[in-house]
């Protein structure tokens, strides 16, 4: 909750609440089943830095211990498997500590590259689910490992991992509030913009190349779109007094936001190179906080007509108008699942904000209890993690969800909020 509007729907909440652990994996991938795999660490032959092999590694090993579809063998058990020329013995030993498949290779260096091959062998067939060689820069040790680990998450579920992606989100660490990015597991944060102004709600366009959100640059909040790899910023739209939420269409043409243009707060849409503004929304109430279906063709968003926050859903030409929350008093801040299934969302659960998910089709709602107030949250690319802001240490931080489904932290300083996931840049 950290656009102007919003303030009109909050209260003030106590924000302690007693530690509990937090399972979050039943909302992100529901009915999930993993594969056990064993990853001992690549074989590094001669010449190879070993301060790349360790890189390398060490990357690999975070994002397959992150992987939601994964569960790596515990390694103090590898050294229970006796080596064996007969390859038939071998596997069926490592099927005796639990492994379904087993992850081998190589790293060396090959001039000024990492050469990387690896091999993913079923351990009941005996043949390999995936074989691959990786080439790139030296410096570029650790692209390489989340691209082995994204290809492998792709073997067993037909979607790449979220290991190339990235998170920006709002942080007041040097001062103002201002737009940073960071990767999905909180390394190689960067500061986005300098405005010394209040940034708020980014939002990303599907390629990863832009990200429009609301800042008050020129003393009244309006929507700027950011390139970030080029440096360049746009103004999109400054008219009316409030100009909030902005969400970028899946197909990159579009953006819908939130406008009192016309005296009262609705839903309008733009063109992403700048023109006139079309208004979808028309009814009594406020109406904020749209976010686009993946096939393009629904949007759904926070409305108070019913008298209390709620999120509907409506065709993309502001049609078609359904109510999809009911149970609760509170839900806000919408965000859709890849396959277009889910809808996660902050509602409001015995005095705290609290995060749910909703099926997209029955209504089904699930809410999942956790220190402090959780809220903004958004899905990862391929929908197996969620990203969120919770203040459950006090300031609000960014968390995802990991392989087991509980929240790791990844930022620590100032206050931090507002995430928003993107996959690769195209």
């Amino acid at each position: 909750m950290r656009t102007t509007l919003m303030s009109l729907f909050m209260v003030f909440l106590a924000s302690a609440a007693a530690a509990q652990d937090d399972i979050y994996l039943e909302i992100t991938q529901p009915g999930l089943r993993k594969v056990t795999v064993a990853s001992p660490p690549l074989m590094v032959l001669p010449g190879t830095p070993a301060d790349v092999a360790k890189g390398f590694q060490e990357t690999l090993d975070g994002d397959l211990a992150a992987a939601a579809p994964i569960a790596i063998v515990e390694r103090r058990l590898y050294a229970l498997v006796e080596d064996d020329p007969r390859p038939e013995v071998l596997n069926e030993r490592w099927r005796s500590i639990g492994a379904q498949f087993l992850l081998s290779g190589t790293v060396v260096r090959a001039g000024g590259q990492i050469v990387v091959e690896t091999r993913l062998i079923d351990l009941v067939s005996g043949e390999f689910a995936f074989a691959k060689r990786y080439r790139a820069g030296i410096s570029a040790s650790e692209v390489v490992a989340h691209t082995l680990a994204n290809d492998l998450v792709q073997v067993f579920t037909g979607r790449p991992g979220p290991f190339l992606s990235r998170i920006a989100y709002i942080s007041d660490q040097t001062g103002e509030s201002e737009l940073w990015v960071m990767d999905w597991n909180g390394k190689n944060k960067k500061q986005l913009t300098k405005h010394n102004s209040l940034a708020l709600a980014p939002s990303w366009s599907p390629d990863g190349k832009n990200l429009v959100f609301t800042s008050y640059l020129r003393g009244t909040p309006a929507i700027y779109l950011l390139t970030p790899q080029e440096g360049y910023l746009k103004l999109l739209w400054d008219k009316g007094g409030v100009n909030s939420s902005a969400s970028v269409s899946p197909n990159g043409r579009t953006v819908a936001f939130a406008s009192s243009l016309d005296g009262n707060v609705d839903i309008y849409t733009i063109p992403i190179e700048g023109g006139e503004a079309q208004r979808l929304t028309t009814a009594r109430g406020i109406d904020t906080q749209p976010s686009w279906a993946p096939n393009g063709r629904q949007i759904a968003f926070t409305s108070t007509r019913s008298g209390t926050p709620q999120i509907y859903m409506m065709d993309s030409d502001g049609s078609n108008v359904r109510r999809v929350s009911f149970d609760g008093l509170f839900h806000d801040e919408s965000s859709w699942a890849y396959d277009g299934t889910r809808i996660a969302c902050t509602t409001r659960d015995e005095g705290t904000f609290q995060i749910a998910t909703i099926d997209a089709v029955t209504n089904d709602r699930r809410v999942i209890s956790a220190p402090g107030n959780n809220e903004s949250p958004c899905f990862s690319p391929e929908g197996s993690m969620i990203a969120f802001e919770s203040d459950r240490t006090g300031k609000p931080q960014i968390y995802i969800t990991d392989a087991n489904g509980v929240p790791r932290q990844l930022t620590t300083e100032g206050s931090n909020h507002s995430p928003t996931w993107v996959g690769a840049a195209q």
